[in-house]
């Protein structure tokens, strides 16, 4: 048993050794104590003076052979427990490099299913997921690294053969980029479609307030009397300063849409989106300088 070259070929194997030669080590150390005690008697009669039925010196050599054979086994389990724990480090790496690529794979397999929404409220929530998983990926990459530590130590103490291990390392690097490369992409994707849908909501909120606007200004009431009418001129004239104050942010719709990525800002509905409001601000001035005159 502890001259075996077993040492496990998978982690749970290597766990049942190490389980069985703690057993064998705690008979070792059983047996110690009652070889030191009979050790102990027999050079009693290697002693004795008078009659002596087997000769000293043969006890004492019997004795001293004994207690060789007795270090010999415990030099050996010994050099087997070592083996056995280096097995044990071993196959843990393995076993945390393969967990490392089935999470991998799994993100990989959720990245290739994701849409990047198909409006502002579901990128929201899309945009809010894909932080949670950063910070899994944060934390998944802490856990790689203290592996990758591992793997190098294992190689620094040369027990075992230094290619399955590098090629494991360097697997697993390789995909571990990728994934955070698809990770990246992503994310820009996300941060595209969220500067889109806010851009088209902020638009549709312009082109409602414009439209609501021209519903005031281009209103046919003048009033009944001078009160009246003056009331209404100074809510006219109210109006104009605040459409006066939204050129601004009609000015800018071409600087936004410009700064938004090229799939997006290309787009025939996003474009004509732009002109309309262009369109809808310059009728609102035109009929609201008209309405106050």
């Amino acid at each position: 048993l502890l001259v075996s070259k077993d040492l496990g070929k998978h982690l749970l194997e290597v766990e049942d050794l190490l389980q069985k030669h703690g057993l064998l080590e705690a008979d070792i150390s059983a047996q110690t104590e009652r070889v030191q005690a009979l050790n102990a008697a027999a050079l009693k009669f290697s002693e004795l003076e008078g009659y002596q039925p087997c000769d000293p010196q043969i006890i004492c050599n019997r004795v001293n052979h004994v207690q060789t054979c007795l270090e010999e086994l415990e030099e050996l389990a010994a050099k087997r427990r070592k083996e056995l724990e280096d097995s044990r480090q071993l196959w843990t790496f393995f076993q945390e490099m393969e967990e490392a690529e089935a999470w991998i794979r799994e993100k990989e397999k959720i990245l290739a299913a994701k849409s990047c929404g198909r409006d502002l409220s579901s990128v929201v929530t899309l945009t809010t997921k894909h932080k949670t998983m950063l910070g899994e990926l944060g934390n998944r990459r802490a856990l790689l690294h203290q592996t990758m530590k591992k793997g190098e130590k294992i190689l620094a103490k040369k027990s075992f053969s230094s290619v399955g291990i590098q090629e494991k390392m360097r697997e697993v690097c390789l995909r571990w980029k990728k994934l955070e490369e698809v990770t990246g992409l992503h994310q820009q994707r996300l941060e595209d479609a969220l500067n889109f849908f806010q851009f088209s909501a902020e638009t549709d909120d312009l082109v409602a307030w414009l439209q609501d606007t021209y519903r005031i200004v281009s209103s046919d009431d003048f009033g009944h009397d001078d009160y009246s009418s003056q009331a209404l001129l100074r809510k006219h004239r109210a109006v104009v300063d605040e459409v006066e104050k939204h050129r601004g942010a009609v000015a800018s719709l071409r600087r936004q849409l410009a700064l938004l990525a090229p799939g997006h800002r290309q787009g025939v509905d996003v474009q004509i989106r732009v002109v309309e409001v262009e369109q809808l601000y310059g009728e609102v001035v035109e009929v609201g300088t008209l309405s106050v005159q």
